[in-house]
């Protein structure tokens, strides 16, 4: 039987548009917003407003208070932390699991993201960048096939991205640097050492992280 898609809703389109805005820097922390201002911007009704609004609390990108409205919330350094640990656990954890046994798909689309980050940092794309980054990172954790790891994924992605953007922006020779970690794991990724890919991603987020702190 094939599954049919789950439609999207009014809520739905409202949160991808208020997280895109928070995660891409638009809105940057300490950012004050209101019902009406959103509700005009995304041209809906307060209603799936809200509801995306108590989601988007919940993962901690807002703050909602009764006096002071909407506040997009920093990214603290301990968050940062926070997320660099689980990102560690998980993505060492794939690597072990996958080397040598990702699928050509999975591969090639790898590969494809590869040369366009290449692309973007040749453009100066620093944005463009970062979204690739996410995607990179996404792809290697889709191979374990696991809908909990992907989730996982995305809400680390989503709470650390605005910080990774800054931290490209402030040094922009990362860039190449990150790039060309990117093509050693995904080399790792086609041989047959798991022992090799682990350490390379280990080393990979624990410099990223340097960097950004």
């Amino acid at each position: 039987m094939v599954q049919q898609q789950k439609p999207v809703t009014m809520k739905d389109t409202a949160y991808e548009a208020i997280k895109t805005r928070i995660v891409n820097g638009e809105w940057e922390g300490g950012t004050f917003l209101t019902e009406k201002y959103l509700s005009e911007l995304l041209q809906m009704s307060k209603t799936p407003i809200r509801s995306a609004l108590d989601r988007l609390e919940m993962m901690g990108l807002v703050k909602l208070s009764p006096k002071q409205g909407i506040i997009v919330q920093y990214m603290s350094l301990k968050k940062v932390l926070e997320v660099y640990e689980l990102r560690l656990a998980l993505e060492t954890f794939a690597a072990v699991r996958l080397t040598g046994k990702l699928s050509a798909s999975i591969l090639q689309r790898i590969d494809e993201n590869l040369d366009k980050q290449e692309a973007a940092i040749r453009s100066n794309d620093i944005n463009g960048y970062t979204y690739l980054d996410r995607e990179f990172h996404e792809l290697l954790v889709s191979g374990l096939d696991n809908a909990e790891f992907d989730d996982a994924m995305s809400r680390m992605q989503d709470k650390f991205m605005m910080a990774l953007k800054a931290g490209f922006i402030k040094n922009r020779e990362r860039l190449w640097g990150s790039h060309k970690e990117h093509r050693r794991i995904a080399e790792a990724y086609k041989g047959d050492d798991p022992a090799v890919t682990e350490k390379l991603v280990a080393e990979h987020i624990e410099l990223v992280k340097a960097v950004m702190l």
